[in-house]
Parts: C-alpha cells; sequence; structure tokens
C-alpha cells in the first residue's frame, strides 16, 4: 500500500501494516441552542436548478401540474425535457410555497442526502453538528408537520426508493417527480408522460437559442429538428452551436450527415456532440477532455475540486456552457445532462472524441480528482458538509466503473468514505462501500494482506451495526481462523482479528460472549506482547466499553482507568488515542454517577485538548459541553 495515510485512532482505518477498524463507540452530539428548540423555515428558500432559459411550449403538462393535487410523476425518455419542465414549474410556485427543494433522486441515498441539505439549509447552524441520518428525520418531521412546499424528485429509479418519503410527508405539501420509468407508480402517483416537442416547438427552440446572441440564417431548422428526433437536448445542443458559430441549419446537416437516420435520443445526442467538439478542437482543446472526466461523476452540482486542473479548463468550461452542453454556478460546480454524460463516457471507435483510450484516461482522471478530493478527516464534522457534496459523485464513479478497476488510492477512498457513511447512520451504504474496497484489496494486496484484514474488519463492523449481526460473527470468526492459519496464533493481526470477532459479538447484543473473547485475547496479547505495548492497552480501552455493556461498572472504569494512564505515558498526553481514552473514562465516571471525579477529569481534560486539538475540535467540544451539563 501506498505510505503517508495513517490511522488517527482506534476509530479510523487507514493505510499501514496494523490498519484499525470502525469503531464508533459511543458519540456525543453537542447541539448549539438554537438546534434545540424547533425547526423553523425560514422565508424564501428555494433550491431548484435554473434550467432551459430557452423554454418552449409544455402548456398542458404545465397546466395539469397547476390542478393535480396530488403527486405527479413526469416520465418520458432522456433529453426530452422533463427536468427541465419541472424547474420551470417548481419556479413559478416560489411566490405561494415555501420551501421550493429539489433533491436529485437516483438512489435512496440520494434521497436522505436532499433531505438532509434541506433540513442544514433551514438551520446552518447543524451543518456541522449532525450526522446526515439526524438531518435528513429532522427535514421529514418538518415535511410531515407543516403545509404549503414544494419537493421536486429529479430522476427517480426506483419508486420505492420515494415510498418512504411520500407515506410521511406526501400527504401535506406538493411532490412532483421525473422518472424514466413509467412503471412502479400505481398507487404512489399520477403519471404525465412528455413526449418529445411537436415540430413547431422544436423549431421555435431551435431559432430562439440560436438567435439568442443576434440575427442567425435559420434555414433547414425544420428537416435539422426532425433529423434529431425533435429531441430538446439534441435541438438544443445543435442550435447552441449553429448560434455560437453562426452556421445555418444546412450546413449544420452536412456536418451531421444522415448515415445513421434520427436514431435513438443518446445516438442523436451523440451526433450533436460530435459535431460540436470537432469545431471545438482549435478553439478549446480540452473541451473533450474535460467532457470526457465530467461523465464519471453525478450530474448536478459536480464541485469545483473535482474538476480538471490543466491549463485551458476553464475556456473550456466557457465553451462547452455556451454550447449548451454543461451549466456553471456561482459556486464553481458544474451541471451535465446525465444524457450528455452517458455519451461522454461511452467509448466509440468511430467518434475521434470517444476512442476507447480517451475514455480509458477520463476515467483514471476522474478517479485522481476523487482522491485528491478526499477531506483529511471523514470523523471530523467540520469536514461532514465536504463529504456530503462528494459522496453522490463518489457513488456514480462506482456505478459506471468496474471494480476490477480500482487502484490502491480509491480503495483508501473508498474505506474513508465508508467511515463517513457509517457515522452518518447510513450502515447498508457503508457496507455497500466497504464490500467495494475489500474487493480491491483483495486483489491487488491478497486476503491476508494486514491492510485487506483490516478493511475486512471495518466492514464487519458495520454489518453488525446495520442488524445483520449473525453474518459479521460468521465472517469474523473465518476470518480469526484463516488467519490463524497463515500467521499463527501469536501474530498482532490474529489478535486484531479476535478483537473484531468480540466487537462483533457485542454490537449484535451478545454481550456476556464479547466479554469471554475479549477476556481471552488480551490475556494472550499480554503474553506475547507485554502489558504495556499500545496495542494491549488499546485492548484494555475497548474491553472498557464491552464491560459498560454488560453493566460491569466497576470492571469498566478499572480497564478504561488503566489503558487511559498507561497510553499517557506510552504516547504522551496529547495523542489521540490517549484523549479518547481519557474522555470515555470520564463519561463512565459520570454515568456511574461519580460527579465529582468526572468533573475533576473534564477539568484536566480541557486544556490537554485545547492545547492539541484546538477549540473547534469536536473532542474538545465534547469536553466543554459535558462540563457544562455536569456544573
Amino acid at each position: 500500500m501506498s505510505g503517508g495515510v495513517e490511522a488517527s485512532g482506534e476509530r479510523s482505518v487507514a493505510a499501514g501494516r496494523d490498519i484499525g477498524w470502525v469503531h464508533t463507540g459511543d458519540r456525543v452530539t453537542v447541539l448549539p441552542p438554537s438546534g434545540l428548540g424547533p425547526v423553523r423555515c425560514p422565508p424564501g428558500l428555494v433550491d431548484v436548478p435554473r434550467r432551459a432559459a430557452h423554454f418552449v411550449g409544455r402548456g398542458a403538462e404545465s397546466a395539469l401540474l397547476d390542478g393535480e393535487p396530488e403527486t405527479v410523476v413526469i416520465c418520458g425518455l432522456g433529453g426530452v425535457g422533463k427536468s427541465s419542465l419541472a424547474a420551470r414549474w417548481a419556479l413559478r410556485q416560489t411566490a405561494h410555497r415555501n420551501p421550493v427543494w429539489w433533491i436529485t433522486a437516483e438512489s435512496r441515498a440520494d434521497v436522505d442526502a436532499g433531505l438532509a441539505r434541506l433540513a442544514a439549509a433551514m438551520q446552518p447552524e447543524l451543518i456541522d453538528v449532525l450526522p446526515q441520518e439526524a438531518l435528513r428525520e429532522r427535514a421529514l418531521q418538518w415535511l410531515s408537520a407543516h403545509d404549503g412546499w414544494l419537493l421536486v424528485l429529479d430522476n427517480v429509479t426506483e419508486p420505492r426508493d420515494v415510498e418512504g418519503l411520500l407515506a410521511r410527508a406526501g400527504g401535506r405539501g406538493r411532490v412532483v417527480a421525473t422518472s424514466r420509468t413509467t412503471d412502479g407508480w400505481y398507487g404512489i402517483g399520477r403519471v404525465l408522460t412528455l413526449p418529445v416537442l411537436p415540430a413547431a416547438d422544436a423549431v421555435e427552440l431551435f431559432t430562439r437559442v440560436a438567435t439568442h446572441a443576434g440575427p442567425r440564417d435559420t434555414t433547414g431548422a425544420e428537416r435539422l429538428c426532425e433529423t434529431l428526433g425533435q429531441l430538446p437536448l439534441a435541438v438544443e445542443i445543435a442550435a447552441a452551436y449553429c448560434g455560437r458559430t453562426a452556421t445555418a441549419p444546412l450546413a449544420y446537416l452536412a456536418e451531421l450527415g444522415r448515415s445513421g437516420g434520427p436514431g435513438n435520443a443518446e445516438e442523436a445526442v451523440a451526433r450533436t456532440l460530435r459535431v460540436t467538439l470537432d469545431r471545438l478542437a482549435d478553439s478549446a482543446p480540452y473541451a473533450g477532455e474535460v467532457l470526457r472526466v465530467l461523465g464519471w461523476f453525478g450530474p448536478d452540482r459536480i464541485p469545483a475540486s473535482l474538476l480538471p486542473s490543466a491549463p485551458g479548463t476553464r475556456e473550456a468550461l466557457g465553451e462547452l456552457a455556451a454550447h449548451s452542453m454543461i451549466t456553471l454556478h456561482e459556486d464553481g460546480s458544474v451541471s451535465v445532462h446525465r444524457l450528455v454524460q452517458t455519451v461522454a463516457r461511452r467509448a466509440d471507435p468511430e467518434d475521434p472524441h470517444r476512442e476507447p483510450g480517451l475514455i480509458a484516461e477520463a476515467r483514471l482522471a476522474a478517479e485522481a480528482a476523487l482522491v485528491r478530493a478526499l477531506p483529511p478527516d471523514s470523523m471530523d464534522p467540520a469536514h461532514w458538509e465536504t463529504w456530503r457534496g462528494l459522496l453522490p459523485h463518489i457513488e456514480a464513479y462506482l456505478r459506471f466503473s468496474h471494480r476490477a478497476e480500482d487502484d490502491q488510492s480509491l480503495i483508501v477512498t473508498l474505506v474513508a468514505a465508508g467511515v463517513y457513511l457509517t457515522l452518518s447512520g447510513l450502515p447498508a451504504e457503508a457496507v455497500a462501500m466497504h464490500e467495494r474496497a475489500l474487493a480491491g484489496a483483495e486483489r491487488l494486496l491478497g486476503p491476508e494482506h494486514p491492510y485487506t484484514v483490516g478493511v475486512r474488519g471495518a466492514m464487519i463492523v458495520v454489518l453488525a451495526e446495520s442488524g445483520r449481526g449473525t453474518e459479521a460473527i460468521g465472517l469474523a470468526a473465518e476470518v480469526v481462523r484463516s488467519l490463524t492459519e497463515v500467521y499463527g496464533t501469536d501474530d498482532r493481526i490474529v489478535f486484531l482479528a479476535r478483537r473484531t470477532l468480540a466487537q462483533a459479538h457485542q454490537l449484535t447484543g451478545l454481550v456476556d460472549e464479547a466479554v469471554v473473547l475479549h477476556e481471552g485475547v488480551i490475556g494472550d496479547m499480554i503474553r506475547v506482547l507485554g502489558e504495556g505495548d499500545t496495542e494491549t492497552l488499546q485492548a484494555f480501552v475497548e474491553i472498557s466499553a464491552i464491560y459498560r455493556s454488560a453493566r460491569r461498572t466497576s470492571d469498566a472504569i478499572a480497564a478504561g482507568a488503566h489503558g487511559a494512564a498507561q497510553l499517557s505515558v506510552v504516547l504522551g498526553e496529547d495523542h489521540l488515542e490517549t484523549l479518547m481514552a481519557r474522555i470515555s473514562l470520564a463519561a463512565l465516571y459520570g454515568a456511574a454517577g461519580r460527579t465529582e471525579r468526572a468533573q475533576a477529569d473534564f477539568r484536566e481534560l480541557l486544556p490537554v485538548c485545547l492545547r492539541a486539538l484546538g477549540e473547534h475540535h469536536p473532542m474538545t467540544v465534547t469536553v466543554v459541553e459535558a462540563l457544562a451539563e455536569l456544573s
């Protein structure tokens, strides 16, 4: 594994020989005073992408949306204008609805993230305080208790992904969804199937876009729109090209060619993209490269941190936006239509802009961008907003790429993302992330490599936390067995696996079994490594938590006190491991009713945390709030 990546403590997962595992422990969430009261939605809360500046037609469909009180699902093929219609209609509702909120809904995780973003917009002071699960629940509670709001659920892939949201909140406000499928909506919402534009509307759209900056020759626009199947996305791209380059529709047809006929939606967009990129090859040579990289991320709000850093990128983005292939936002992020992305990342040996080698290079560039943009600490709430912005693009990359192509740096990214998902209360998504990382680690390093063992241990813990305890215990037992065969009984990595097995039992509710297992491994660690070894001391801190689960408070305090005191000697009082052990011990004293001792310990900890971590670090805040609560 590449060097330079270190574990930050017992609750971290990182590269190195003795990789740790996800161990969430007892997390303390400190709410600011404004977060303790009911949620209040500020007036004029709107988040809708301003799409389709040259919107035409769709009068009957808009009227249906106006008059239908129930959920409406706008269905149709890609590029037909479902999202444009929904955005146009939603922006007209802002005068009498609040909030008006847009959620990308390609998966249940996307829906949860969008709801969490809504809660954070209502109460920005909670962005770096509450995990995503708590923010999502806060938004759902508000929606279910208030009227007059509007949610747009864009590009729903599976209707079941939004059933829970609609069941809890759908009867109070309005919901409009878009989807490519008409199946599965019975009993959920009314389906509005959106066709391609009528011929006259397609020509009007072409004319508006092409003449936006001044008069242009539009002779032959009818034939060009017909060739493009009157698909709004393809028509708009072609019109932007003609307007930008003063190319007449008949000349564009000559460049476009009729070799494949109108074809399907994807083919129509592919042909328009090729013509545009051909022309941009001289004026914006990076345009094709940038578009191919963008194809591997989620479609909405791709952060500036993921954009290529090569010279000429900004100019390329400007040209792509001018040709209606992307949308630029004020915060530097970029949105791309899903159909444009599909074409941009799909290899075509006949298209010089989509040769297989170029597509492979773009995938690697996208992967490298994700690795670079990774926040330094997935456990620190200060980075959670960044994680929320990156996660849809990590998940999109995983959907579009094959796991056999994952490299070592991406595996580290996936493990860190799994830790964030665990802390956000999304265990199922965390398990999926760890499974992908584990497959890569086994392929690149081997199943018995220490790093692979650490990733597997992280997945085992999340499995147990997600209610799959039997599976977690079985997997942990198999890991212990196989590693013992390879390394023998007294190797550090075997001790780590045995500790993971004990933790799986604890998280599954088998606390007595966990105690027996962990006491056994501590005895062997003392015998082999010595009582003062760092890992032995960490095991004492772990068994303190297990004793606490078993209601053996005195044993928990004794083990925790020993581990904390010795870690302070071995690692120093400023070390994160030491501070976590001491905070856990002080909390134990408080839970046991020994308030004065808990106060004294927290008072001693405060200056150390301030010096070592700073006043805004979550552990420092935890100490401050614990003192306030105990006083």
